[in-house]
């Protein structure tokens, strides 16, 4: 009798099962190594189809829960770095700035009378942030189409101009320069250094 010839819940009794084993060694060797060969070609199959499904990734679920620990443990520490990396680089730029807004600004206060010159610097010892320019309380004057301009403000790169271009006030090292014109041919005039005329100037260092 052959191994391969019994059920798969064989009824016979033991003594009987274990003689037609035992007689049959070759076969069983057989059937044997045909269920290794099999389990071989199933787990390829189960790779492949892994492979096929998922690609590259691999879900959380399909790891133990060792390494699972242990990968969130290092991603946690990870993150940490990076956040202590971003507050040590956001303590650096708001320290910088406190120490910007903890300059304290000096303004000055002075006045001048205009000569008539076409250009003059007024040098006040230190090359100003700002400065405000006025002549009897204006800093322009407008009447009918005409526009008087005795000063404004003037900021650091921002000079002051009149309507057509024409300087009339602007920061220079050491103080800030004023204008006027001898003859007026122009519809504005520029009036920030006419002669005998005082006016007062306000400068930020």
């Amino acid at each position: 009798h052959k191994i391969t010839d019994l059920p798969d819940q064989p009824s016979l009794p033991a003594n009987e099962l274990k003689a037609r084993f035992d007689s049959s060694p070759e076969e069983l060797r057989q059937a044997v190594n045909g269920i290794c060969d099999e389990a071989s070609r199933l787990e390829a199959r189960v790779e492949g189809i892994v492979v096929d499904t998922f690609g590259d990734t691999i879900d959380r679920e399909m790891l133990s829960e060792e390494l699972a620990a242990e990968l969130d443990a290092k991603a946690t520490q990870a993150a940490l770095t990076g956040v202590d990396s971003r507050l040590q680089s956001a303590e650096a730029t708001l320290q910088a700035h406190t120490a910007q807004l903890a300059q304290k600004a000096e303004v000055y206060f002075g006045t001048y009378t205009g000569d008539g010159a076409a250009s003059r610097l007024i040098n006040i010892g230190f090359t100003p942030k700002a400065v405000m320019v006025m002549c009897g309380g204006y800093a322009t004057y407008s009447k009918g189409s005409q526009t008087h301009w005795y000063g404004g403000l003037a900021l650091t790169g921002k000079p002051v101009k009149a309507s057509d271009g024409r300087s009339v006030l602007n920061i220079e090292a050491g103080g800030f320069r004023v204008y006027t014109e001898s003859t007026q041919v122009f519809a504005d005039y520029v009036m920030s250094n006419t002669a005998e005329r005082s006016y007062h100037y306000i400068a930020v260092k």
